[in-house]
């Protein structure tokens, strides 16, 4: 801102048997179920822009703001009597689609923004055209500023929003104003409110001159040229226009130099505040006038004045090259070659970021302790009583004022040293259950300010899963049949995200069988019958709840030799019991399916090896060692048969 403004899985498990001739081998198989796989996204801030109750910056070409969105201002196709107080996604899938945003700048209630191709968009209050759309709605969501009159065919390199009023130059530096313009701030020679852009008289002091920098203030306008001169229009009641008199100008007047700290200085950055004006020269010193109030103009007085005077220089500022300056309601602020930010002015709310309340008439530094230690900051904006910057990653920071969550760190607490502006959390939370497990995804959010990984946490019990950056992790410790919420946080160097959407799982638990590798019948003749143990068969079964389980077995026929010479003992001649069980934990009910060997069934077609039931919450293991008959037939030759036997379970 340049001024003040009014599954339950199933396991399993395979066999083969040879006999004599023949063996018999086991291999178990588990069906598992895949996490999904998530990529992972980056994105970095290219400007910020604080206005009068909200805040906005840029990431990847699009827009984010938070603070107060009474009137659309946050452009999310929503408004919000309640304090936003952390980033949302300006809406994209109007005007905005497909479109690379690359300026943004915040004013009372109201947003705009520049795209790549150098057009204008605004969104938010709109009472006095300052929209620019032809209308006097108000709009939730971007809408473009009109082209049909003025900016017809014209690419826009340079925008500022005021109090009710926003402004641009064209690649050809003409400029253009719209919204309010009882004070003439629109520079049209009227005090007509404006709802589509009208071009700033160029005749006069403007006449011939090529612009380059614009700042929009409170009711005021000041531009400067490619010379480096400077020229303001607007509301002049406390010499804001800067050319030694009070009186307002509806056309652009010449900032007086003669005689004043700019006499003889080549301008390069012109910022408009709350009834002052403050400029930079390309030796990277610090100019203000207008209203001295509070110590604004920086020049250890609270006196005004009606031309430029030098910001004092004695102090923090002693050898130090300006590079960038910024106005705030009643406070400027600066960044110097080295990264570090000086703010002067009114400081009731802690927008010098020196924590204190003690207003300053000349610049003192920003605490660069905290988020800040060792940070190059390289852009800074000032609100009406807080202050945003950026540094050298393109992390976001605020100070100051935040009943509205203008500083985006979850809170409405006033901050008098800078605080992160909070990570969006991540979105599209998958829960995958498992037992007594969770695999937890996620999509990484657009807006990451210092993300250094993510947390998972479980809904009751707390059980949580951490990554250094990965979209996906596993929280364990969980309980099978327990419904949990699981919600997930970006981690930031200080402080975490607000929580993500809630995904619900109930951990089911898993249902498996496991059995020998492999089992050797050893040799027998022709007419003789061969029965051996088979081993250890176990199904574990920690599901929820009290489900059934059944045991199924089967048989091939076995053979021996290939092609034509092939000989085969059928299934109808292998019999199989499974005896009682051997070993079980957990409780709950068991049922061998042939319990004594006179029960013994040929595998010619499946059959029911072993059933069971849970009756408590608690993990089911039970185990029996079936025995398996083979009857040799009298036709049958030598040779070693393979055959297979498979255990399944469901």
């Amino acid at each position: 801102m340049d001024g003040y403004w009014r599954s339950i899985r199933r396991a399993t498990s395979l066999g083969m048997v040879v006999v004599a001739f023949m063996v018999l081998e086991w291999a178990a198989l588990t069906a598992l179920t895949p996490v999904p796989a998530a990529l992972a996204v980056s994105s970095h801030a290219t400007t910020i822009a604080a206005g009068y109750s909200h805040a906005c910056t840029i990431r990847s070409g699009k827009a984010y703001c938070w603070g107060s969105n009474t009137n659309g201002e946050l452009g999310n196709n929503t408004t919000s009597v309640n304090p936003v107080t952390t980033p949302v996604a300006v809406d994209t899938s109007g005007v905005l689609a497909g479109k690379t945003l690359t300026k943004i700048v915040a004013g009372q209630s109201f947003t705009c923004a520049l795209d790549s191709t150098g057009k204008a968009y605004c969104w938010g209050w709109n009472p006095y055209g300052q929209l620019g759309d032809a209308s006097f709605t108000q709009r939730t969501v971007p809408v473009a500023v009109s082209v049909a009159g003025v900016l017809a065919g014209k690419t826009l390199t340079e925008i500022g929003a005021g109090n009710s009023f926003a402004c641009v130059l064209d690649n050809t530096g003409k400029a253009y104003c719209w919204g309010y313009d009882g004070e003439g701030e629109l520079g049209d020679n009227s005090t007509t409110n404006k709802n589509t852009p009208v071009a700033v008289v160029a005749t006069g002091v403007l006449s011939g001159k090529t612009l380059t920098q614009i700042g929009t203030g409170y009711e005021h306008t000041c531009v400067l040229d490619n010379t480096g001169k400077a020229y303001c229009w607007g509301y002049n009641s406390f010499g804001q226009l800067g050319n030694n008199s009070t009186t307002q100008s509806l056309v652009p007047v010449t900032v007086t130099t003669l005689g004043t700290a700019i006499n003889g200085k080549t301008l390069t950055e012109i910022r408009a505040g709350n009834w002052f004006t403050c400029t930079l020269d390309s030796a990277g010193l610090a100019y203000c006038w207008g209203n001295g109030a509070n110590g604004r103009i920086g020049n250890n007085s609270t006196l005004g004045s009606l031309t430029a005077v030098a910001v004092t220089t004695t102090g923090v500022l002693s050898g130090k090259t300006i590079n960038q300056l910024t106005s705030g309601g009643a406070h400027a602020c600066a960044l110097d070659s080295a990264g570090l930010a000086y703010c002067w002015g009114y400081n009731s709310t802690g927008q010098l970021g020196n924590n204190s309340t003690t207003q300053s008439l000349v610049p003192a530094t920003v605490t660069a302790s905290g988020v800040l230690s060792g940070k190059t900051i390289t852009q800074i904006s000032g609100g009406q009583d807080y202050t945003c910057a950026l540094d050298s990653t393109n992390t976001v920071y605020c100070w100051g004022a935040n009943a509205t969550g203008q500083l985006g760190d979850q809170t409405t607490t006033q901050r008098l040293v800078a605080v992160l502006v909070t990570s969006q959390p991540p979105t599209a939370v998958v829960a995958t259950p498992g037992d007594t497990t969770a695999a937890i995804s996620w999509t990484a959010p657009e807006f990451l300010n210092s993300s250094t990984g993510y947390t998972a946490t479980a809904s009751p019990g707390g059980a949580f899963c951490t990554t250094a950056g990965a979209l996906n992790c596993t929280i364990t410790g969980l309980t099978n049949g327990t419904t949990y919420t699981i919600t997930v946080v970006t981690l930031m160097t200080v402080g975490t995200s607000g929580p993500s959407v809630g995904a619900t799982v109930v951990p089911v638990g898993i249902l498996t069988i496991t059995v020998p590798t492999s089992a050797n019948l050893g040799s027998a003749v022709s007419g003789d019958t061969i029965s051996v143990s088979m081993g250890t068969v176990t199904v574990a079964d920690s599901r929820a709840g009290v489900p059934l389980w059944t045991a199924t077995v089967t048989a091939t026929n076995f053979t021996t030799g290939g092609g034509s010479s092939a000989e085969t003992i059928t299934n109808a001649n292998v019999s199989y019991w499974s005896g009682p069980s051997t070993a079980q934990s957990g409780g709950g009910t068991r049922t061998p399916g042939q319990p004594l060997s006179t029960q013994k069934v040929a595998l010619s077609a499946p059959l029911t090896a072993f059933s069971g039931r849970k009756t408590s919450l608690f993990a089911q293991s039970t185990g029996w060692q079936p025995t398996l008959v083979i009857t040799i037939p009298d036709s049958a030759v030598a040779g070693t048969y393979t055959g297979t036997i498979t255990h399944s379970v469901a």
